[in-house]
């Protein structure tokens, strides 16, 4: 039985998906919220954060 009714809320879950990415376009997405939180700041990550490093594949 819980076979079951795991497998209804992996369906149900799927179908939730579909609904929600419908009319979706990932190539030019429309954000419509705000960020859950703000991004962390530069002082909190130290002197050594990834950000910093250039890119691969990027011109500097």
């Amino acid at each position: 039985m819980l076979d079951r009714l795991e497998q209804e809320e992996a369906r149900l879950r799927r179908r939730l998906l579909f609904r929600i990415l419908r009319g979706f376009s990932f190539d030019a997405p429309r954000f419509g919220g705000e960020t859950i939180t703000e991004p962390i700041p530069p002082h909190l990550l130290g002197k050594d954060a990834d950000y910093l490093r250039p890119q691969r594949g990027t011109s500097a």
